[in-house]
């Protein structure tokens, strides 16, 4: 028979249990918390500094009477001045070459919430050219475009303004190689595509953003649209092209896709030339050819043949080349220098293959001979040799086949 303190001890045992149980789950979920925290500051702090620290150096270097440009809403200070001016001289016109439309810097520099995000790119960009200690500034004017975006987070609702100070923050953490806290940002703007739809400019920057890293680092693209999405954003240039023109034919064979998708990368490039194209098809043009290189690095990390990779992979770079996004001369040094990647692999994946198609196979160590590596120019050499192609016009005759097959016929019409 159970008597009455053997009961209050059965039910203080319980009790005891219970307590255990929520303390041990109420940990759990701090730990959780902890960690959420803890990744979060691994992806925004890369300089492990106290936020006061930080705020107060902001303070004190930014902080001054001299005003290059009255009309930016940024501190007055020697250092701002100079990253604007080494912006303006240097970084804005190197990357204009490129053959695909991004906005000029003043997109962001006159709006305050993105301004220091993207002084933080400037910053990292110089560092990266030869004043290293600009990248100690890229990290005081980061922190400093966190906290602003932080402050006005829960009261902005003005998506294209937030989306830029996100951009601008995605430039600079991808300026310091910082790529998994660039991808965070990334994520974001997915989020806020997905919600409510971004600014087709921004969205082109988005991508050429992907790409880049995607391309130097040898990885998949991480920024993402639903097929309906991409087809709205693609169709002024589908659809601008006369009905002789078909940018599904040309090269056939089990790998005849890739270079059908590098010939249509072609045609949209040579749209973004032309001045009398509308606005909105030069727009289509550029997310067209942003696209096709997104969904050829992907297929080269799917695709488990080795011709396929590496055919993957000389499209990929042909067509960085023919967009002026390779190779960038940028203070005495190449910027967006992807062959670092893409060449080893490219010759490790034509070392391994032995029945491929010689035409392809040479076409293929043309592309690595752009970048004059001497291995490729041997190899190219000793395959043309090999086929009986002693004469240069003969070489560029096949090589065409590969290139500009599927662009006869296109028309397009921009009245």
């Amino acid at each position: 028979m159970t008597t009455e303190t053997d009961t209050k001890s059965l039910s203080s045992r319980k009790s005891e249990v219970f307590r255990h149980v929520a303390a041990h789950r109420k940990l759990e979920r701090l730990q959780r918390a902890w960690k959420l925290r803890a990744s979060a500051l691994d992806l925004y702090q890369t300089l492990q500094l106290p936020p006061k620290r930080q705020s107060q150096e902001l303070d004190k270097s930014f902080v001054g009477s001299i005003d290059p440009f009255d009309s930016l809403p940024l501190p007055a200070t020697t250092e701002v001045y100079h990253l604007l001016q080494f912006d303006q001289l240097y970084i804005s016109p190197a990357l204009d070459h490129s053959k695909i439309p991004r906005q000029p810097s003043s997109t962001y520099l006159h709006d305050e919430l993105s301004a220091y995000g993207f002084l933080a790119r400037i910053a990292a960009i110089k560092a990266r050219c030869a004043d290293f200690g600009a990248f100690h500034q890229a990290l005081k004017l980061k922190a400093e475009a966190m906290r602003r975006l932080r402050e006005i987070l829960p009261h902005m609702n003005d998506i294209t303004r937030l989306s830029r100070a996100v951009m601008s923050l995605m430039y600079a953490e991808s300026w310091c190689d910082n790529y998994q806290a660039a991808d965070v940002h990334l994520q974001l703007l997915g989020v806020m595509n997905n919600r409510h739809g971004l600014e087709t400019t921004d969205l082109i920057c988005i991508l050429h953003q992907d790409i880049q890293r995607a391309t130097l680092t040898l990885a998949r693209t991480h920024f993402s649209m639903q097929d309906k999405i991409w087809n709205a954003l693609e169709g002024d240039f589908i659809h601008s092209f006369a009905a002789g023109g078909d940018l599904e034919a040309g090269p056939q064979g089990p790998f005849g896709w890739i270079l059908r998708e590098m010939t249509t990368a072609f045609t949209a490039l040579d749209v973004l030339q032309r001045s009398d194209a509308p606005r909105n098809i030069r727009n289509a043009a550029a997310i067209k050819c942003l696209h096709i290189m997104g969904s050829i690095v992907n297929h080269y990390h799917s695709t488990s043949d080795t011709v396929e990779k590496y055919t993957a992979l000389a499209v990929l770079y042909r067509i960085r080349r023919a967009a002026d996004m390779e190779r960038i001369p940028l203070c005495a040094r190449d910027i967006y220098d992807s062959g670092r990647a893409i060449l080893p692999r490219l010759r490790e994946l034509l070392i391994a293959t032995s029945h491929d198609e010689p035409a392809m196979r040479l076409w293929v160590l043309s592309v690595g001979s752009m970048a004059g590596d001497s291995w490729f120019k041997q190899e190219f050499s000793h395959l043309a040799k090999t086929l009986g192609l002693h004469d240069p016009a003969a070489v560029s005759g096949l090589l065409s086949d590969f290139e500009f097959s599927t662009r006869a016929g296109l028309n397009l019409e921009v009245g």
